[in-house]
């Protein structure tokens, strides 16, 4: 197994041996993780949700995963960190959506667990070189970090990735759907506030370049 916590997991509770084996090719896939929504993945994996919980739970305690605390829009189901969020509001007594732009109140948000890389999630190096089609181009949180091209991932997390706007890419992928069969997946299965749609980032990353290209150009 890529994750060797995988194994020893596995071991441990071998009623969950699946769930981490799965889990085990899905972050490998991933190569990174910022925001891993627990009944999101279990759906996308169509896996149990209390067992996906409980999963997710037990990395964390292994250290490959980080729990934390995020607020979420209600309007656009953008996240952010709870803690800046508090932050906005004791310093300008206000927080604005950083997706939608509204203002959120603490009456309208909605606390949710998420999880994201830890200390022992393995790295995969960005060379940088003039020879790597990857330099220069992936912005995370984790600049040496490199999104895996067969990963699949919702346009949103994409938006985020590659610092471009969600809506001109939500758009553009749709044009991307029509035209094409493969790529992309429809999550047929979601509840109301999961992604509809996942795309291979190997598949649509043209697309996304040309993006991020128009919106550098200086307006005529």
């Amino acid at each position: 197994m890529f994750f060797t916590e995988c194994a020893r997991l596995a071991e441990r509770h071998p009623d969950l041996a699946n769930v981490f084996e799965q889990l085990d090719t899905q972050f490998q896939a991933m190569g990174t993780a910022e925001v891993i929504r627990s009944d999101d993945l279990a759906s996308f994996l169509t896996i149990d949700p209390n067992q996906m919980r409980s999963a997710l739970e037990m990395f964390a305690q292994e250290g490959v995963l980080l729990r934390v605390e995020m607020i979420e829009c209600p309007y656009c189901q953008m996240v952010a960190l709870r803690s800046e969020y508090q932050e906005a509001l004791e310093e300008e007594d206000e927080y604005r959506c950083t997706s939608c732009d509204r203002p959120l109140p603490d009456k309208t948000i909605q606390i949710i667990t998420v999880y994201r890389s830890g200390e022992k999630w393995p790295k995969v190096l960005d060379a940088g070189g003039p020879g790597n089609a990857d330099a220069g181009l992936i912005e995370t949180s984790h600049p040496e970090v490199v999104p895996d091209q067969e990963a699949l991932y919702p346009y949103q997390r994409l938006a985020e990735i590659f610092n471009v706007d969600k809506e001109a890419l939500r758009k553009r992928l749709e044009r991307f759907r029509e035209g094409s069969l493969e790529g992309w997946i429809a999550n047929t299965e979601r509840h109301s506030r999961e992604a509809k749609h996942f795309y291979r980032l190997g598949a649509v990353r043209a697309i996304i370049e040309d993006l991020r290209a128009s919106s550098q150009r200086p307006a005529k």
